[in-house]
This record gives C-alpha cells, sequence and structure tokens, in this order.
C-alpha cells in the first residue's frame, strides 16, 4: 500500500477533502490553524489527528483529550491511544462525519462487485414515503416471528462479509421483492459502492437506483416508493419498478451503509409489498445493531493489535539489551525464539502456544541486565563466584518481568529455564515434571544453541555433535519428550540465522 488516502466528509457542516500523503500529521479541530478545520463549537481547538507511522507504514488515529470525543466507525476512541485506520473507515467529530477512501479512485473498500455513479439532481418534486417502521404495530405476526429467526442469523455474524449475506439471505426468504443490494452511503457526488447484492440490481446500472432515496437512507432516513401509492419518483417511474425502498445501515453517528431493495412484479398486491418493504426496514434497523457490535469488536481488535505490536517492541528491545552487555551471545535470543517457537509447534501447540513459546524465547535471558558485563563476555572458565553470579540471572529476569502486562504467561519459562530433569539445576532445583513445561522447552532449545554457537573461549560445535549431545543428556538434563521432539525440527533456517550472524561478528578486512 501507498499510504496515499484521503478523507472526504460525508456528513455535517464543514466540506472537507485532506489528502493523506506520508510523512505527515494532520490536526483536525476548531482552531483555524489546523489542517481539518471543525465549525461546530463543541469541538477542541485541537481535537484530533491522524498521523503517519512508518514503522507500522500505517496511518493512525489519535483523540487529543477533546471532551466530545472522536469516533471511528461509530465507536468513541479512548482519549490518547493511536488506532490504526483503514480505507472505509468513518471518523466522527462534533458536526462532522469523514471517510477514509483511497485517494487514486476514491473507493472505500477492499473489493466490490462494482462501482457506480447515479445521476441525476435531487428533485423537490418527488414524493417519498418516510414514515418509521415500528415492529410490534406494522409487521403482522408472521413477519415478527421471521424478522426474529433472522436477527439471530444477523448476530451470529463473525464478518461484514457474513452479515450482508445475512441480510441479502434476510430479504429473499422474508420478502417478495426480488432485488436487493448493499452499498456503501452515496457520497456528495453521488458515487456508491457495491458490497453484496442479489438479482438485477447485482448488474443494474446507475438509473436503476433513485437518488432521492439513497441520499435520504444516508443521512439515516428509510424511504419507501410505491409506483401505485400516489408517490412520485422521477427516476423510477422509467422503469418496470413497482415497489423500492433503501434503508440505512447505523452505527452510533451515521450510516455505514445502505440496504436498497426493489420489485417488478406488478401482479403483487400493494398491501404485501408494503408489508415487505416494513419487514426490509425492521430488518435493516436489526442489522445496524450487529453491525454496531461488529465494529466494537473490530476497534478492540486494532487495540489489541496495537497493544501486541508495542508488547513485541518491548521484548525485541530487552533482547538487544542482551546482545549489547555481551556482543559473543548477539543474536542467541533471536534464535533461541525461533526455536521455541518450533519445538512448541512439534509437540502440537495451537497458534498461542506457539507465540507464547517464541516470546518466552526472546525474553528468557532478561535478567542477564543485571549480571555484570566482565562476567558475561570473561573468555576463560568461570570460577565459582562468578558463576554464583550467572546463575541470579533466571531470578533477576522473573523480577523484571513480573509486573509487566502480558508477561505472566512466560514467567515460569524465564526463570526455570535452567533447572534439570533430574533436579539439578538452578534455581530452585525442581525435578522433572515439577519444572514448568515453558521451562522445559527453554531449556533443551537454550542449551543447544549455547552449544552451537562460538563463545569467547571456544569455537561453536558442529550441528551433529550437538544433537547427539541432546540425545544423550534426554532424561537427565532434560525432558525426555522435549528433546525427541526437538530433534524432529527442521534446522535449514535456524542454520542460516547462525551463519548469518557469525558473517555479521567477523571483523572487517585488514583489522587486527
Amino acid at each position: 500500500m501507498s499510504g496515499i488516502l484521503q478523507l472526504d466528509s460525508i456528513s455535517g457542516s464543514s466540506r472537507v477533502q485532506q489528502r493523506l500523503v506520508p510523512p505527515a500529521q494532520i490536526l483536525m479541530g476548531r482552531s483555524r490553524e489546523c489542517d481539518v478545520v471543525v465549525a461546530s463549537p463543541q469541538a477542541s481547538r485541537q481535537h484530533a489527528q491522524v498521523c503517519w507511522e512508518p514503522k507500522e507504514s500505517n496511518w493512525f488515529l489519535s483523540d487529543l483529550g477533546s471532551r466530545s470525543g472522536t469516533t471511528l466507525n461509530g465507536e468513541r476512541i479512548p482519549a490518547g491511544r493511536p488506532c490504526v485506520i483503514r480505507k472505509g473507515d468513518r471518523i466522527g467529530l462534533p458536526d462532522l462525519v469523514m471517510q477514509v477512501r483511497d485517494a487514486h479512485d476514491g473507493s472505500t473498500i477492499a473489493e466490490s462487485i462494482r462501482r457506480i455513479h447515479v445521476e441525476g439532481e435531487l428533485s423537490s418534486n418527488e414524493s417519498i414515503d418516510f414514515s418509521p417502521v415500528e415492529l410490534a404495530q406494522d409487521l403482522d405476526g408472521n413477519r415478527l416471528a421471521t424478522l426474529l429467526e433472522f436477527s439471530r442469523e444477523l448476530h451470529d455474524a463473525g464478518d461484514e462479509d457474513r452479515l450482508y449475506a445475512a441480510i441479502l439471505n434476510g430479504i429473499k426468504k422474508g420478502t417478495s421483492l426480488e432485488n436487493a443490494a448493499i452499498v456503501s452511503r452515496m457520497d456528495l457526488d453521488g458515487g456508491i459502492e457495491m458490497h453484496a447484492a442479489m438479482g438485477a440490481l447485482a448488474s443494474a446500472g446507475p438509473e436503476r437506483f433513485s437518488r432521492t432515496l439513497l441520499r435520504s437512507a444516508t443521512n439515516g432516513i428509510p424511504g419507501r416508493y410505491l409506483a401505485s401509492g400516489e408517490m412520485v419518483a422521477e427516476s423510477l417511474e422509467r422503469l418496470p419498478v413497482q415497489a423500492a425502498a433503501c434503508a440505512p445501515l447505523m452505527t452510533r453517528d451515521s450510516a455505514a451503509a445502505c440496504l436498497y431493495v426493489d420489485g417488478t412484479d406488478a401482479t403483487i398486491p400493494d398491501e404485501q409489498l408494503r408489508g415487505d418493504m416494513d419487514f426490509m426496514i425492521a430488518l435493516a434497523q436489526l442489522a445496524s445493531v450487529a453491525m454496531s457490535n461488529l465494529a466494537r469488536s473490530d476497534l478492540e481488535r486494532r487495540f489489541s493489535e496495537a497493544r501486541n505490536q508495542l508488547f513485541e517492541g518491548t521484548v525485541r528491545a530487552m533482547a538487544a539489551a542482551i546482545d549489547a552487555k555481551d556482543p559473543y551471545t548477539r543474536g542467541h535470543s533471536d534464535r533461541v525464539s525461533w526455536l521455541s517457537g518450533e519445538l512448541a509447534r512439534e509437540l502440537g501447540h495451537d497458534d498461542r502456544g506457539i507465540e507464547v513459546a517464541r516470546v518466552c524465547g526472546q525474553v528468557h535471558d532478561v535478567g542477564k541486565i543485571g549480571v555484570p558485563e566482565a562476567v558475561l563476555s570473561k573468555p576463560g572458565r568461570l570460577d565459582d563466584e562468578e558463576f554464583d553470579l550467572i546463575k541470579q540471572h533466571p531470578d533477576i529476569g522473573f523480577r523484571i518481568l513480573k509486573d509487566i502486562p502480558g508477561m505472566g504467561e512466560l514467567l515460569g519459562g524465564v526463570r526455570h529455564h535452567h533447572e534439570k530433569w533430574d533436579g539439578s539445576g538452578y534455581p530452585v532445583g525442581l525435578e522433572a515434571d515439577a519444572i514448568p513445561e515453558l521451562g522445559r522447552l527453554v531449556a533443551v532449545v537454550d542449551a543447544f544453541d549455547a552449544m552451537r554457537s562460538a563463545r569467547a573461549y571456544r569455537d561453536g560445535r558442529n550441528s551433529e555433535t550437538v544433537r547427539a549431545e541432546v540425545e544423550r543428556c534426554a532424561g537427565t538434563h532434560f525432558d525426555p519428550d522435549m528433546a525427541a521432539a526437538f530433534l524432529k525440527i527442521d534446522l535449514t533456517h535456524y542454520d542460516a540465522m547462525l551463519a548469518q550472524t557469525q558473517a555479521d561478528n567477523q571483523p572487517p578486512e585488514g583489522t587486527a
């Protein structure tokens, strides 16, 4: 992705077209010095900002502590917590909603059935029914029962594509209206994109859509047209459309999309068509609740991803600090991390278990930050006092990590990766299954990499020799099941990692 997006106003008193070209920081608020000036007195002088983060290659939205808040897809975002934005998102400020679009083609969704431009001007002569639907009053018992049946399908949809499919299924089974489309809300220039469609609307041209109905739904008001009902819709009167309706799929502050339906069967009684359109609008109201729930879940997922990225950055910073103290172990944490994940995979762990093992391998030696550099990089054998200092690093690592959110699952591996199956290890001297599983797992891969890689006082051993040592120590030093699983791992990638580290550590030619 090029990163070039555009903010276009879709409702409110301000007309906005703001390109987002990285690197940039777009300030939004009431102050005239802002890049996007918000006319509402409820807006703070500096209300929110959109900022490019080069490390993430994404744009992030932040509320700057405003009183009235900033919304993303109808959900208020916490002040001071940046949230990634994507094409199609709607950013809400007081009396202004903007949509994030592709700056090159104006698209709002990753992939659509079609993108069309609805021609014509809004006409004051058109007469459309904008009366609301009260579910209990305007729907008969059978339609209400059918609607409640489909409400479960709507709320079980795990993403927007499945929600749209459920909406179309509801129209197909709950009405006699044969054509339906879910479209992005009409922009100021009359452009819409289709998310999903069925019947003639899947391939119809722009003339098939009533601009008045679309504009009304875009503004949050459902509308209905009935050819024999003394209504006027100039764009539809030239077509064999007997009934048409458009309803918004609403989130908290704006229409996220619109549900547009029509029917051409002239034999269907008007009373049935009215009931069909009432059902369709009621279905859209229920779908709006489901869409709001999806927007809330999506926002939580984005913040969760941001937390994970921050956590990953913290982990890598810790590993880099360890490497900086002892250049002879540079790359050790990365290699142990990769091996730990692969061993967890070989043991049959799920994706979550593999990730926990991988991160534990990355930080297992963080306690070495508290060990003197002279001890870590000593070129000869350690004396008893120096070895006692080294033996403190698992407990130091435990104390460093125990109060950091998200590290709780890793503590057993960090503190106990030097325990031995026969109970002769440290810092506690645990034995066999009393050693936490992560400690037993990291113990194997940590020892393997320590033997394979070079130190100040010795060269690294070859792979065959070290694998034989792992096999020999199974049942004494290592958990025998862990050792057996480790010996099945394909080490091609590991060998490449080790070779790269060794090449990086070679002194430049011509230096002593």
